[in-house]
């Protein structure tokens, strides 16, 4: 099972070993999440969901007319930390409390990934809540027994998706993770272990979770017109697809909670029919693709801030197969 202190056994990312014309992966999956990329503190641009009026262009395309910007925040934004970890590169930003504590999270890195293979993109700030060190020290050792995985940590909760080589360890990490946990702090997670020796269909599911996670397809704003970053994921879902010619693929848009519900559902749907279409031009054949529009209402986290909106703007794929 999935959910509050739990993980599946079926959810997965790994590497496929090749002998002879037959293949094998590390692992099974049962659904792949986008997750975006972790570069909030270098780039200006912030996408907000959440339009006003929605029409259908002559060319049968659809376009927003106008765009909600995000709520108001606070003159003092919540802290927030997020760490992801792409196997040998790791990226942590987000808030610290001092320099000593930032330096304390590149020795952990540094514990199993190099310092090359480090990214920090950190801020000092102060009042920080008290456990905040031992929270985010704990939860990046989570992070390393993981072979690759996203954490999303503020002040009411933790979130982490991905996969790990060693469930064991994974589950000695969230054991030392919850007996630290402050009162009234959520800790969920979904990580999934890999496993070796998998079917052809447990193949292709592990491929599509494996290329997707901790990455992101975005969009221009107010519009479902695909921005030029998205199209190096998008290829490699096309080969993907290519190289798994029965699945069938489920492509679902996801926006955060700001707006009007219904014009979330057609953005949401817009985008996602978006990326088929994109898919059948590469030629992907349209009767193994569906599109769905979800709307607000499968968020990844709470929507506390800004940058919790940006983790549940996103592309889902998930793959069924006769």
């Amino acid at each position: 099972m999935t959910g509050l202190h739990s993980a599946s056994s079926d959810f997965a990312a790994g590497f496929i070993a090749k002998t002879g014309s037959d293949r094998h992966a590390t692992c099974i999956i049962r659904k792949t999440i986008i997750l975006p990329e972790v570069s909030f503190l270098r780039s200006a641009l912030v996408t907000a969901i959440g339009a006003t009026a929605i029409y259908l262009a002559t060319t049968g395309s659809v376009a927003i007319t106008q765009e909600l910007p995000d709520p108001v925040e606070a003159a003092v934004p919540p802290p927030v930390l997020i760490i992801d970890r792409r196997n040998s590169q790791l990226t942590i930003a987000g808030d610290v409390r001092s320099t000593a504590h930032e330096s304390r999270l590149q020795l952990i890195a540094e514990s199993f990934l190099t310092r090359k293979q480090v990214d920090t993109e950190l801020r000092i700030r102060t009042p920080l809540p008290p456990a905040w060190p031992l929270v985010t020290e704990l939860v990046l050792r989570a992070i390393g027994a993981t072979h690759t995985s996203t954490a999303y940590v503020d002040e009411q909760q933790i979130f982490i998706r991905g996969f790990t080589p060693d469930q064991v360890a994974w589950m000695a990490t969230t054991a030392r993770l919850e007996e630290h946990l402050p009162p009234g702090v959520r800790f969920r997670y979904e990580v999934e272990e890999l496993k070796i020796g998998a079917s052809l269909e447990e193949q292709c599911r592990q491929l599509f979770a494996a290329a997707s996670t901790g990455r992101r397809i975005g969009f221009k704003q107010a519009s479902d017109e695909l921005n030029s970053n998205a199209y190096s994921l998008l290829d490699e879902m096309v080969q993907i697809a290519a190289d798994c010619p029965s699945a069938a693929i489920l492509i679902t848009g996801h926006t955060d909670n700001s707006g009007n519900e219904e014009t979330n559902r057609y953005l949401s749907k817009a985008r996602a029919d978006s990326v088929v279409a994109f898919m059948i031009g590469r030629g992907i054949a349209a009767e193994r693709l569906q599109s769905l529009g979800a709307g607000s209402s499968e968020p990844l986290v709470s929507e506390d801030n800004r940058r919790a909106r940006e983790l549940n703007r996103r592309i889902e794929f998930s793959i069924e197969f006769p």
